[in-house]
């Protein structure tokens, strides 16, 4: 048994496909090669159908105000948008929490007056940092760390409130950094915010076989009656509440799709609660452990994120961290069975 909501209690939408930084292991880095995909904008009119349609589906289910969640991106930076104050306005019209993950490039004094008008709506502004010194930043993301540090400093000196809920997350392409060095880098970077300071470990994905002999071992699962996907290791059960919708409009299965490879519907045409109801069926089709023919056309298949053999721990946790976000949101969950 498992639980499933009946709308996404996150929502995740690209505005934009753009951004200033160029990360290896990013879709966005091979995707704006063609210059048909960088700068395509969704209409500020969509954004607005788009943001009070899922509003009123939060009324309709009774969510708790502030509660529900939007991201403003996927392979894109939301400081570089130029309707970000917009989307920040219609959130909080429609009281709804922001989550904005950015690499601190665009920081401009303009951008941190935005934030700090809106600042209610945001637990946590996230700093994406791929390197531990310049060169490397520049290697694997195409950025000045000199550049980003500078405004972050300024941020600490000038928007103090901001740097407050900074958190800089830091990587590297290494996955294994030992323990002495990751609380070093964190200690030097801590002059830089008056927020957090983590230097993560084990975070790449292969991007549904993207990164398969580049940055990662092969992934590819084998399907067979005794060995097939039955669920993601997507963080915190993810799958399970958050709705990635493209520029189009279009909704895939999650973030690892970058090539359009699934498509449930498109949300201008169907509307989010339709759209949803498309989505939890494939989803139910992940979890489910039963073998069927269906569960060869997963594209969970190449992903390092699928998990066959889920124990009854690994069940309940997942079925504790959907509750707890239903009693945070309001938003009663539904039973499926398995």
């Amino acid at each position: 048994m498992s639980y499933h909501f009946p709308i996404p209690t996150e929502l995740s939408f690209e505005p934009i496909q753009l951004c200033n930084a160029a990360c290896f292991m990013c879709p966005y880095t091979w995707l704006s090669k063609d210059k048909e995909y960088r700068g395509v904008r969704m209409p500020r009119e969509q954004i607005k159908v788009l943001l009070e349609d899922y509003g009123a589906l939060l009324k309709k289910y009774n969510a708790k105000p502030w509660t529900a969640e939007i991201t403003p991106w996927r392979y894109s930076d939301p400081l570089v948008c130029p309707d970000l104050e917009y989307i920040l306005e219609l959130a909080n019209e429609h009281k709804m929490m922001v989550n904005i993950t950015t690499n601190g490039v665009s920081f401009t004094e303009r951008n941190c007056k935005i934030i700090q008008k809106y600042l209610h709506l945001l637990d946590t502004i996230t700093i994406s940092v791929i390197g531990f010194d310049e060169a490397e930043i520049k290697e694997f993301m195409g950025v000045s760390w000199k550049v980003t540090k500078a405004r972050l400093s300024k941020v600490k000196d000038n928007f103090p409130e901001i740097s407050r809920k900074m958190a800089i997350g830091v990587k590297h392409k290494d996955q294994k950094v030992d323990d002495g060095k990751r609380k070093l880098i964190a200690k030097n970077l801590q002059s830089i915010t008056l927020g957090r300071v983590k230097v993560k470990n084990h975070w790449m994905t292969n991007r549904m076989g993207a990164g398969d002999g580049v940055w990662m071992e092969g992934a590819e699962f084998k399907i067979d009656k005794k060995n097939f996907v039955q669920g993601c290791s997507m963080v915190f059960g993810k799958i399970f509440r958050k709705m990635e919708i493209l520029v189009d409009g279009t909704a895939v299965l999650c973030c690892e799709d970058a090539t359009k490879r699934t498509n449930y519907g498109n949300v201008f045409e169907d509307g989010v609660e339709k759209v949803w109801d498309n989505l939890r069926k494939e989803i139910e089709l992940i979890y489910s452990r039963t073998f069927t023919e269906a569960k060869k056309n997963l594209i969970c298949n190449s992903c390092s994120r699928a998990k066959g053999d889920w124990t009854a721990l690994d069940q309940a946790g997942q079925d504790r961290q959907q509750h707890t976000t239903s009693q945070k949101t309001g938003i009663a969950l539904q039973h499926v069975q398995n």
